[in-house]
């Protein structure tokens, strides 16, 4: 439940490291071109497989990330500013996310889900941060990071579920000798959204290099930007449903809003919706008097981040090597909301609140209010009901505090057993706690409490004596700032939630680089076994998990656990060298898993081959099946709301006539709504109407299966020394994708477009027609397919001397073109939504048929300099039946520049802009106010919502 609403190195960190200037991605065969691959005995383990091997070519798709990368991005205290660079990775959360947030950064490899790319710390599993099972990128500390490969394809035969998407390894120093202390400052060019980062690393060798010790310790903090401090943010937007914008924002306004059928008859205003600006009742109007939530939300959140990391090894002798690793980190987070929105379709309890009881004799109304209201009291009681909206801005905001803390331990043995063999075992125990606090909550009981009000005595009371006598206080919720001091402490409620996490993780692998040869080089062999367990829970307090909360979204608690048994292989054969053809690998690999849930026994498998002709050119396959299993969220969730925008069909002329009529009509009658209103767009006005979607968990649900190949050619020309590039075709087909929920807009497309009554059934509307609520929840839909090309070229080259000092250039290119992506929610129905090129209520995040990095860098002596151009392609919007403000996004270019001069051995400084144009994002308003857009009116995790940014940083090596 969420509020409201991510190895043994060797010769590695050496060939990789000519990649200085060469671009935050670059092919792993360029390295060895370059004159650094390993040689001799030397191996290395090249992420996407186990084995060691001479050489850093791989079947798969390989990117990598280099700590000078990651160091001219200003240290980058959090490091999903450099992998969202990678034009592979959809950003999906980050320190932009605000509703959702929770202050975390992920990786979303060929936007697939997050929860779909495993996250390693040099070849093992790290810790998650929640009940989703997903990696805090900015929990590994990046002063120790070595370089960061990315492998994208299936990966499941070698490392197990969740790497459907592909790999991200976090390699880390192993070796660090010395003292380093890195600070880094980042600055808008507004002069706001400072982050500070201050870490040190400290390691030594010792016993002649049998052993390190290194240990790392960082304090990371951000600043708060507010929405209201940019223009296209400061004003929610509205999407008008033909084609425009408006400025508007939610229907739940501080000046009270009822909607009373024949109230506009008897007060002669002619409208049955009407507010209380200036005490007084009049017509609402919602393009004028919504209220606009907007400039308070956070564009980027408040962080403050403490991590302490330590590892060390020691060789007793070649079949002994203990080692041990710790991690804990401490992250603070705010998200801020508008104050609370309370209403009819505010959930409560199993259902939503309903009507509230308007006194008739309420001194809170005008006496011509109260005549009319009194023509409408047909029985007599003294009471009419009405549907309502307020907002409770005497509250504040609505404030969420997390505060997480992670623990990792990992201790292991690794040595050598004979006849080439080795072994490494370890056992990882990882626990994440998050206690989350909110403010600014309303206790539901108390609201209708303190609504019904009747005279006793002369004054006028709460109705019911028992709340009388627990404090209730009449509330006034007609009209601004109206509320009493006491019925301000009586209303607003604090409410919390404990969540928790654990994985363990007990693992031992035998490999062999060089078993026998069949005269093209070592046959090489990796046989293992591993034990995984995981187990996490959500305990919310009585207030959410009962339901009686207005604010953040409730929620019943969620947990539970499970475990898996793994046995795997995997072989390398070399089978041709220096003959007629230059070279011709195969390789195989296979995982057979024992789920303790409803997976229970699964098998997966991949095979490949390198083929070079000459040494000019390569041509690598691979076929792999993956699996994932659901997580703990996904089969546990306890019952939950969300607010996934409207999809009502039935305040439209089609509606009028036909069998959408028919469905509409039987839907009003069985919510004893006035038919007269079907085919009036007020009911599903966006400034009016935002109906909530109950989801929860599923135990049942099966395993997902993928079906992943790529093909694709690696060039290394000789007569263009320093010069490379690969070109990969990737498809990849899932089965049983799990998703939560069908998605409101597939509900509304299948019950008012399809006229499926199943779908209409999990619809319930309100008294005046509208909807209240959509039930949904995690099922396995009916599969996803996408497919691809990347392409990289990369090019490094001496250019002589330049001011007394040798000069290099480098140029680099990292590419992807999007083929397909299309998804469809439901098994056995032809409903596709083909997100290839999309965005929207329906796709998400944009998907751009085209995205690339391409990267500038030149070295001369001491100083560096890299020019970079991020570009993010066009984007249409996934629903061709409706006619949005955004229909399509243009291309979006972004282009950076860093700097970094080496003072001396000991001191280096860099610098640079991010952003250099200060470009803004392309707009749109969000699925909850009828657009197709996100949160602040764009997607605030792709596109730059604070502009130009200014960083230095400074490190110091002793």
């Amino acid at each position: 439940m969420k509020i409201f609403s991510m190895l043994k190195t060797g010769a590695a960190p050496a060939a990789l490291g000519v990649a200085l200037l060469a671009g935050p991605a670059f092919a792993q065969e360029a390295a060895p071109q370059a004159g650094a691959a390993a040689s001799g005995d030397e191996v290395i383990v090249v992420t996407g497989s186990r084995i060691a091997r001479p050489d850093l070519t791989s079947t798969s798709p390989l990117n990598v990330v280099g700590a000078s990368d990651i160091a001219l991005k200003g240290g980058s205290a959090n490091i999903e500013n450099v992998l969202n660079d990678l034009p592979q990775v959809t950003p999906t959360t980050s320190g932009a996310s605000n509703n959702p947030g929770g202050g975390v950064a992920t990786v979303n490899l060929r936007n697939l889900g997050d929860q779909r790319t495993l996250v390693l710390v040099d070849g093992r599993r790290y810790m998650s941060y929640d009940v989703n099972q997903v990696v805090d990128l900015n929990t590994i500390p990046s002063a120790l990071i070595e370089r960061v490969d990315v492998v994208t394809g299936g990966q499941s035969a070698v490392y197990g579920s969740d790497a459907i998407a592909g790999v991200v390894n976090f390699s880390l120093k192993r070796n660090f000798s010395g003292i380093t202390v890195n600070s880094s400052y980042d600055l808008t060019g507004r002069g706001d959204g400072a982050i500070f980062d201050i870490n040190g690393v400290v390691g030594g060798n010792f016993e002649d290099g049998r052993g390190n010790a290194t240990m790392f310790v960082g304090y990371t903090e951000r600043k708060a930007v507010f929405a209201a401090a940019r223009g296209f943010a400061k004003n929610a937007l509205v999407d008008n449903g033909d084609g425009t914008f408006s400025f508007g924002g939610s229907g739940s306004v501080p000046q009270g809003r009822i909607n009373l059928p024949g109230i506009g008859a008897a007060t002669g205003l002619g409208c049955d919706i009407q507010d209380f600006a200036g005490g007084v009742n009049s017509c609402y109007d919602s393009t004028a008097d919504a209220y606009n939530y907007a400039p308070i939300n956070y564009l980027q959140v408040p962080q403050k981040r403490f991590v302490v990391a330590g590892m060390a090894h020691y060789e007793i002798n070649d079949n002994f090597k203990p080692y041990i690793e710790a991690q804990f980190v401490n992250n603070r987070v705010s998200a801020l909301l508008a104050p609370t929105p309370i209403s009819n379709g505010t959930p409560y309890g199993d259902g939503v609140i309903g009507k509230i009881n308007l006194f008739v004799n309420s001194p809170f109304f005008t006496p011509e209010f109260r005549t009319a209201l009194g023509t409408l009291d047909t029985d007599g009681d003294g009471y009419v009901q009405s549907n309502f909206n307020y907002r409770t801005t005497q509250l504040g905001g609505r404030l969420n505090k997390d505060d997480r803390s992670a623990y990792r331990f990992v201790v292991g043995m690794k040595g050598d057993i004979g006849a080439g063999f080795s072994y490494d075992g370890y056992y990882m125990y990882a626990r994440t706690k998050n206690t989350q606090r909110q403010q600014g909550n309303v206790a539901i009981d108390r609201f209708l409490a303190a609504t019904t009000n009747a005279v006793v005595g002369g004054q006028l009371v709460c109705a019911d004596p028992t709340a009388r006598a627990a404090g209730c206080a009449p509330a006034n919720i007609f009209g601004a700032n109206n509320l009493s001091p006491e019925a301000v402490k009586y209303l607003g409620v604090s409410a919390t939630n404990i969540e928790t996490y654990n994985t363990q993780v007990a693992s031992f692998a035998v490999t062999n680089p060089n078993l026998f040869d069949l005269g093209a080089g070592g046959v090489g062999l990796a046989l293992g076994a591993e034990y995984r367990k995981e187990s996490g829970s959500v305990e919310p307090d009585t207030y959410l998990a009962s339901g009686n909360v207005a604010g953040f979204n409730p929620g019943q608690a969620t947990g539970g656990s499970y475990n898996v048994k793994e046995f795997f292989g995997e072989l390398r054969v070399p089978i041709l060298r220096d003959s007629f053809i230059h070279r011709l690998d195969l390789n195989g690999a296979a995982r057979y898993s024992k789920y303790s849930n409803a997976p229970g026994d699964v098998f997966t498998w991949s095979a490949g081959l390198e083929l070079a002709p000459t040494p000019d050119i390569t041509f690598r396959g691979q076929y792999q099946k993956a699996v994932r299993g659901p997580s703990v969220n996904e089969l546990y969730l306890g019952n939950t709301v969300s607010f996934n925008g409207n999809a009502d069909k039935c305040g439209t002329a089609a509606a009028l006539s036909g069998t959408l009529n028919q469905i509409c009509t039987a839907q009003f009658n069985a919510a004893g709504a006035p038919t007269s209103l079907i085919g009036n767009p007020i009911i599903q006005d966006p400034n009016i109407v935002n109906p909530l979607t109950f989801i929860g968990g599923n135990s049942g649900l099966r395993e997902e299966t993928a079906k992943t190949y790529t093909l694709g050619a690696v060039l290394t020309p000789t007569f263009l020394p320093g010069f490379t590039a690969t070109v990969d075709y990737y498809n990849i087909k899932i089965d049983n994708y799990i998703t939560a929920g069908v998605g409101t807009d597939a509900i509304g497309t299948l019950c008012f477009d399809r006229f499926n009554q199943a779908y209409c059934d999990v619809i319930a509307r309100n008294s005046v027609g509208e909807i209240d609520t959509f039930r949904d929840g995690y099922v396995n839909s009916g599969g996803l397919k996408t497919s691809g090309v990347d392409i990289s070229m990369n090019y490094r080259t001496d250019i002589g001397t330049l001011m007394g000092s040798p000069a290099k250039v480098s140029l680099s290119f990292d590419g992807t073109r999007l083929i397909r992506n299309d998804f469809t929610p439901v098994v056995g129905l032809d409903l596709v939504y083909k997100c290839a090129g999309s965005f929207g209520a329906n796709c998400g995040v944009p998907t751009p048929k085209w995205r690339h990095m391409a990267t500038t860098g030149l070295s001369v002596g001491p100083f560096d300099a890299q020019f970079s151009w991020r570009y993010i392609g066009s984007a249409y919007d996934d629903d061709p039946n409706s006619d949005y403000a955004s229909e399509n996004f243009d291309a979006v270019s972004y282009f950076d520049l860093a700097l970094a001069f080496e003072v001396n051995e000991h001191f280096t400084l860099r610098g640079g802009v991010t952003n250099l144009f200060d470009k803004e994002p392309p707009l749109a308003a969000s699925t909850q106010n009828g657009g197709n857009g996100e949160q602040t009116n764009t997607f605030p995790t792709l596109y730059d919502v604070l502009g130009r940014r200014f960083f230095m940083s400074a490190t110091m090596h002793f």
